[in-house]
Order: structure tokens, then C-alpha cells, then sequence
């Protein structure tokens, strides 16, 4: 569960748990991030009428789409009727046709770094797409706005970890808000245990893929350290954020 420096406790969305407002988060010296702006989320695709119909209350302007053309075809988001604009920021899930094979092999060893190799692979090769989300961000008047991918958890979450550390939010606070999606995933990552069980497959084996772990974003992170000077740097010189834009206008 979040903490109480958060205001990302509550369940916004029946139908996908993982769509939470990253306001009231708590950065340095006593700013708060803005509510009712920005939302982090995995995909729209079978959220509830009832939840379509708060997405449009809230008046939700801009989404931001990290999956592949495929995953946005098998799963496409559902028609909301105050989103003037969608972007589609494309981070393929590279990892889906290995981790079948692995799965098949009943390989766990491999499942566990297949993640690990794929957060390296993400902070280096799609530098341009996390930019633009930042850029984005800073600059656009179409509010509020959604980032998210498949489960809102591997693409979303580094994104996340970005855009909080731009916004002067802690490490400590930034991972908690990581962490955060195993409890909201809970249930969706039982059942496709399940599912795969079903299939005749140890479904356990699976659990790596659908859970976020510290190797994970640590390999991420040493990474950026090893390949960019550290994360602070990352964010100014490798992804051009506007730390002072983004700051004045996202906390009070």
C-alpha cells in the first residue's frame, strides 16, 4: 500500500487498478505534485463504461501510448470522448516471443532476466521516446494527461521514475510509487497464472514477467550510471527534460 506522503491510495478506476494520479506525491522541500493532471495507467481496453464515464468527467485530454502496434491492435483503448490527442510514443515489448519459449522450456532462470535485459535495453534505446514524453509534458495545454502501456508497469513505471525525479520527488518516494503496481496488478497477475496453468504450463514461472522487481530497475539504473553519468544527467543532457518548466508547472 502507498504511504500517506502519497494521495495515490484510492482506486481511481474500477475496472484497471493501475491507472493512479500521480499528484499529491510529495517532492523536496515541501511541494506537492499538482492533482488531477497527470495519471499513470496500463491500457484502456476493457476498462467499464462507468469508467469511461469518469475518465470524461475528469475531462481527460491527452494519452500517451507506449505500446507496439500490435499490442494497440489486440488491445486497443477504449473511444473517450474528451481526448483531443493520442501519442503514440512506441516502446515494443520485445520480451513476449522469448518468454513464451522460456515458458515452454520451463527455464525461470531465463524468464528472471529476460526483464533485466530489457530495462537496459529500454533506457538506451528508447532515450528519444522518454524525452518526448517529457517534452510533452512540459509543454502541453491539453490536461489532463495519461501515460501508459500494456500492464502500466515495466514502460510506464521507468517513465514514471523519470518524471517524478524531474519533479524533484525523492528516490525513496519514486520507488514506492514503482513498487506500488505489484499491489495494484495483484489480481490481474493471479489470473493469467492462472490462465497459463490452464494451458498445461507452470504458470509460476510467469510471475517474474508480471511483477516489478528491484533487479529489474537496478539494471536500469546502473546502466544510466554506467553509460550517462547518472540519473540527474540522464534526465538534463540524454533526455533534454526542462526540469524548471516541468517544476514550475506541475508542484505547488
Amino acid at each position: 500500500m502507498i504511504s500517506k506522503s502519497k494521495a495515490t491510495s484510492q482506486v481511481l478506476l474500477q475496472s484497471q487498478p493501475n491507472f493512479r494520479d500521480l499528484g499529491g506525491i510529495t517532492a523536496k522541500n515541501g511541494h506537492k505534485i499538482k492533482p488531477g493532471l497527470l495519471f499513470r495507467s496500463g491500457d484502456l481496453h476493457s476498462i467499464s463504461d462507468e469508467d469511461v464515464a469518469k475518465l470524461e468527467e475528469i475531462g481527460l485530454a491527452t494519452i500517451v501510448d507506449f505500446r507496439s502496434e500490435r499490442e494497440r491492435e489486440w488491445r486497443p483503448d477504449k473511444k473517450i470522448r474528451t481526448v483531443r490527442n493520442i501519442y503514440h510514443m512506441t516502446i515494443p515489448d520485445a520480451v513476449r516471443d522469448q518468454a513464451t519459449e522460456f515458458l515452454k522450456r520451463n527455464d525461470l532462470g531465463g524468464l528472471e532476466s529476460l526483464l533485466i535485459d530489457e530495462y537496459r535495453r529500454m533506457v538506451t534505446e528508447h532515450r528519444k521516446e522518454f524525452a518526448d514524453l517529457l517534452n510533452l509534458i512540459a509543454n502541453t495545454d491539453d490536461l489532463p494527461l495519461v501515460f501508459h502501456c500494456a500492464a502500466g508497469k515495466d514502460r510506464t513505471g521507468l517513465a514514471a521514475i523519470f518524471l517524478l525525479t524531474a519533479l524533484d520527488v525523492s528516490m525513496d518516494l519514486s520507488l514506492e510509487d514503482f513498487y506500488a503496481t505489484n499491489g495494484y496488478n495483484a489480481g490481474y497477475a493471479e489470473k493469467m497464472i492462472g490462465r497459463i496453468k490452464e494451458k498445461g504450463y507452470n504458470g509460476e514461472l510467469m510471475r517474474p514477467m508480471l511483477e516489478v522487481r528491484k533487479e529489474y530497475l537496478d539494471a536500469a539504473l546502473h546502466e544510466i550510471e554506467h553509460r550517462y553519468g547518472g540519473l540527474s544527467t540522464y534526465l538534463t543532457e540524454t533526455l533534454n527534460a526542462d526540469i524548471r518548466k516541468l517544476k514550475n508547472r506541475y508542484l505547488i
